[in-house]
């Protein structure tokens, strides 16, 4: 039986459903489909459940109108305003359970307002780096209440929720695919969204530094520069970035030219397509001919295994 079976990648932004679905035959990696839908109004992280489920069940039901979807499997990539993060130093003795425990309260301190017990928890240990050889934790939390939601939606559609994750994380899988890095390599790693885009920074495929800008406001290259200044108490600096990887929403030549005049190096726009069969109907989509860069996550969060 192979490892990878049929799965349909969503990724949810405040403005539209991007799907992604992905087979595997004849030892081939298959982009089956890709579609989108536009919101009539914005998905917020105060969106009530159901009518979060009946957005999403809308936008389905004409995606699959045009093309009928075979997997049984789905995951959703959700953009990073529905999110909570934090940065903590932790104890590494503490075993997995009194790690949750410590991480449950540290939200209880930082986000009152919230009960403890209504996240989900995922982090990144940044001391599987070189760069920062210190005990400490990137946080990235979600409300159980918006993935019990999404899991509703699946289930009364007949398919098996596997992931939940960040966008930007899950369009991280495609560093994996990068044969020419190198374990030392420095990478930043942009993801643009709607209103909070992201900057996550690794060496070789560890991630060890996490930011949050906003792509509207005018001070988004005054906090590049001022995220340049903080990664230099990490010795990491322009002249050390090997590369610098672009994905999520379509922005403006304008934009990236910036942000490569920033780095001092050219910006890598990914194609999460390219090295994925397809069959001619789908590469004379709109889609995958010229808004490829915009489906990185919702084909990350489809490839994901594990």
């Amino acid at each position: 039986m192979p490892l990878f079976q049929n799965h349909v990648g969503i990724n949810l932004t405040e403005t539209k459903l991007q799907l992604v679905e992905i087979s595997y035959k004849q030892n081939n990696f298959c982009l089956e489909n890709v579609d989108q839908l536009v919101f009539k109004e914005p998905v917020l992280p105060d969106i009530q459940d159901e009518k979060l489920i009946n957005i999403l069940q809308d936008s389905f039901s004409k995606i699959i109108q045009k093309k009928t979807i075979t997997s049984n499997s789905i995951s959703f990539a959700l953009p990073n305003n529905f999110f909570w993060f934090f940065e903590i130093p932790y104890d590494n003795a503490l075993t997995k359970k009194d790690l949750l425990e410590q991480l449950k309260w540290e939200i209880s301190i930082l986000f009152p307002m919230y009960d403890r017990n209504d996240f989900y928890i995922q982090y990144v240990e940044v001391n599987k780096t070189s760069v920062r050889p210190e005990d400490k934790l990137i946080v990235f939390a979600i409300s159980k209440r918006i993935v019990g939601a999404i899991n509703k939606f699946c289930k009364e559609n007949k398919f098996e929720l596997k992931f939940v994750d960040n966008a930007h994380l899950a369009s991280n899988a495609f560093l994996h695919l990068d044969r020419e890095l190198e374990r030392e390599d420095i990478t930043f790693s942009f993801y643009i969204d709607q209103h909070y885009s992201s900057l996550a920074v690794f060496e070789g495929l560890s991630p060890f530094y996490f930011k949050i800008f906003n792509k509207n406001g005018s001070d988004f290259f005054e906090q590049l520069e001022g995220t340049i200044e903080k990664l230099a108490n990490f010795n990491v600096n322009r002249e050390n970035i090997k590369k610098a990887i672009l994905s999520g929403q379509t922005v403006t030549g304008e934009f990236t030219d910036n942000i490569s005049r920033v780095l001092g190096l050219s910006l890598v726009k990914i194609n999460p397509f390219e090295k994925l069969f397809a069959e001619d109907v789908v590469k004379s989509n709109p889609l995958y001919l010229s808004q490829y860069n915009s489906f990185t996550a919702a084909t990350g969060i489809a490839i994901r295994i594990i």
